[in-house]
């Protein structure tokens, strides 16, 4: 192991070293402070196991330099990253973003791999895709699923990886093509796999390539979709006149772009809403956090969209 602590002071102070600066607080004094840390190198990436073996809360603010995919091997933890939270477990894996700050909390028995990336290893294979720099900050959704959809596959790769480390030894990271090879995998298969702000352009036909201002545009409205944003500011972001990103909607996209960030919106509240926990206010709020002030238009156009009412959507049964 890198480290084993009994005093939690000492533990942030190692953790420190490879991560960053954070404030880590014991909550509970029913089970003993007890962190252990491994930690293997792998070429860009690193590969680290943690546990505290009590409740601990964990601020460090904006990671800034990384991005930190979370595996609950056992247990849970809270995770907020800027305005998504998430209840993370051995089902749901979490990915932080390091422009958006982050509070944890874990619970006693919770123990995590996770995979260090650094944020420039990410964005040069963003912008490898994109065939440009991109013009918002990489953004993934939060909530990584562990027994569902094209993510279970990345994660049981992460976790094969760790288990071969475990029962053969690291002797074989020095072949650096090899590692090489498989950070490529892990790095382009999180981009390709796992919900962001760049996911319909990164994996759409090359064919349909937008011209790059209504390209700039879009990924504008998905990473301020919460934001009260007007069409001047979206087109500031494009680099063009409101009147040029107007007929760029209309020759492209057959819509405008207000009509197109109201549809996005609608499509997150949808998401939110579908086979979530009922609640007798979770339209409503979800509805002004995606900037709907008026509840009976914004019913309309969700009806219009998707041939329910926001109510029908929120009362299905939770999915498996």
């Amino acid at each position: 192991p890198f480290f084993n602590s009994r005093d939690a002071d000492e533990a942030r102070l190692k953790v420190a070293r490879i991560f960053c600066p954070h404030e880590l607080r014991p909550v509970s004094s029913r089970t003993p402070f007890a962190s252990r840390h491994n930690v293997v190198k792998l070429g860009e990436t690193a590969l680290n196991y943690l546990t505290y073996g009590t409740e601990v809360d964990i601020v460090p603010g904006c990671l800034d330099s990384f991005y930190l995919v979370q595996i609950p091997l056992n247990g849970t933890a809270r995770v907020r990253c800027g305005k998504q939270d998430v209840h993370s477990s051995p089902a749901t894996a979490s990915i932080l973003n390091p422009h958006e700050p982050t509070h944890m909390r874990w619970q006693h028995d919770n123990r995590q791999l996770m995979l260090w990336i650094p944020r420039v290893s990410l964005e040069r294979r963003l912008e490898e895709h994109l065939g440009e720099a991109p013009s918002a900050p990489l953004t993934f959704e939060v909530a990584l699923s562990q027994r569902e959809g094209m993510t279970q596959s990345w994660c049981r790769m992460l976790l094969d990886l760790a288990d071969n480390i475990d029962q053969c030894g690291a002797d074989w990271l020095r072949y650096r093509p090899t590692v090489a090879g498989l950070e490529d995998c892990l790095i382009r298969g999180l981009l390709q796999l796992h919900r962001h702000n760049y996911s319909d352009r990164i994996n759409q036909p090359q064919q349909s390539a937008l011209p790059r201002h209504v390209q700039r545009a879009i990924d504008f409205i998905h990473a301020h979709v919460e934001d009260a944003i007007t069409v001047g500011e979206v087109a500031r972001a494009a680099c063009v006149s409101v009147r040029s990103l107007e007929e760029g909607f209309r020759k492209h996209c057959d819509t405008t772009p207000l009509v197109f960030l109201r549809n996005v919106r609608l499509d997150r509240v949808r998401k939110a809403l579908d086979g979530s926990a009922p609640g007798s206010d979770k339209v409503a709020v979800l509805a002004h956090r995606f900037g709907f002030a008026h509840l009976g238009r914004f019913s309309a156009y969700y009806k219009a969209r998707f041939g329910e009412t926001p109510s029908q959507t929120a009362s299905r049964p939770l999915r498996n």
